[in-house]
């Protein structure tokens, strides 16, 4: 009776013993990355390709020819954001859990600054969203990522300036659009237009606020 149930345990895996495919001579018809030296294939190259894994060059000769004729990685465009993230990590340490705070675009509209979480791909990286649309960050060390962010000279120039007096341009956002920078709340009391933020944003950012209420506008009325 035990010979009619076999032992399954102790079957070979003929499945797992397969050959790996040879790899196939080919010429690429579509653009791509070499697994062995991570360099662009175009369009033509000769190539081995091996299903499952992918294209190589066809030979180490193939490979080193192609690392030399690769074409430089441009310079790393970097921003002193030092003095933008200390920024928005004064209000996170005053208990607000995502700070925001949004300036003029160029063009129009809103850009907004905000601090990467702990479980974000670069942690306290700021991320920079314009009209509602993200398009890159800067790095802690400075460093900018984005191909929207690092070729748009125009936005790189005003993130610059903000990183250098985020305070004052968030300011003078308030100042232009009558809302406040940090909630977008509209800005009601003399205090809070004049300054550009309301006294509860300015206690999260250690901002001064001196509120002056609702101005009176005296006539003289003849006797």
């Amino acid at each position: 009776m035990g010979y009619g149930y076999g032992r399954v345990w102790g079957r070979t895996n003929w499945a797992a013993r397969k050959p790996l495919p040879t790899p196939k001579l080919m010429v690429a018809k579509f653009a791509g990355t070499c697994k062995t030296c991570g360099t662009h294939i175009p369009v033509g190259t000769e190539i081995l390709y091996k299903s499952g894994f992918g294209a190589t060059h066809v030979s180490t000769e193939a490979c080193a020819t192609a690392k030399a004729s690769a074409p430089a990685a441009p310079p790393a465009v970097v921003i002193e954001a030092s003095p933008v993230i200390a920024f928005l990590n004064v209000a996170k340490a005053n208990g607000l859990k995502y700070p925001k705070v949004r300036f003029a675009a160029p063009g129009g509209g809103e850009l907004r600054l905000s601090i990467a979480g702990p479980t974000a791909k670069v942690p306290g990286s700021v991320n920079v969203v314009v009209r509602g649309e993200w398009l890159g960050r800067i790095n802690p060390d400075g460093a900018v990522n984005g191909r929207n962010l690092t070729g748009n000279a125009t936005l790189l120039a005003l993130l610059a300036k903000i990183a250098s007096d985020p305070a004052r341009l968030a300011k003078e956002y308030g100042a232009l659009t009558g809302n406040c920078s940090f909630c977008s709340k509209a800005l009601t009391d003399a205090g809070s237009v004049e300054v550009a933020y309301g006294p509860i944003c300015a206690k999260n950012w250690n901002l001064p606020h001196k509120p002056k209420g609702t101005p009176v506008i005296e006539t003289a009325v003849a006797a």
